[in-house]
């Protein structure tokens, strides 16, 4: 039998997923009035140069898909931090060398988790710019792994 804590995460993991869907706007049944705004438009800075418009319509767009991986993987970060917390409460000692000489002190703990999360996204971010797909398999692996880490913490807390 599973425990509520796994059930709970897993079924937060699939909402958080499940809800990030693009964004639609619903189409106008009027008729566009360009004149009317144009005054919202904003006036040039410089001449710009066909280099320039390729520039601008080259420049990369972060896939849909990354936002929701680093709100999953901030949330089990949090997850850990709790469930860390909760199972050395109990008796058990942390497994990771580098986390342990922080492990007894839950503010060196979540500074400890804060900068690894930031490292991971900062590297997600830099990977997606060279291969949106290496990119989201390397949050998917991360966020699977966190899971597992996750579950092992609130077992051992039990």
């Amino acid at each position: 039998m599973r425990s509520p804590i796994f059930t709970f995460t897993i079924a937060a993991l699939v909402s958080l997923l499940g809800l990030a869907t693009p964004a639609a706007a619903q189409e106008s049944q009027q008729p566009l009035n360009l004149a009317a705004i144009e005054f919202l438009a904003p006036a040039p800075l410089a001449a710009s140069t066909p280099a320039d418009e390729w520039r601008v319509a080259s420049t990369p767009r972060r896939p849909a898909a990354m936002l929701p991986l680093y709100m999953t993987f901030a949330a089990l970060q949090v997850l850990d931090t709790h469930s860390t917390s909760k199972a050395l409460g109990r008796g058990a000692v942390e497994s990771n060398p580098l986390v342990r000489p922080f492990a007894d002190n839950e503010l060196g703990l979540i500074a400890v988790k804060a900068a690894g999360s930031a490292g991971v996204i900062f590297a997600s971010e830099q990977l997606w710019k060279k291969n949106k797909t290496a990119a989201i398999a390397f949050m998917v692996a991360t966020n699977t792994a966190m899971t597992w880490v996750v579950q092992h913490n609130y077992r051992a807390a039990r």
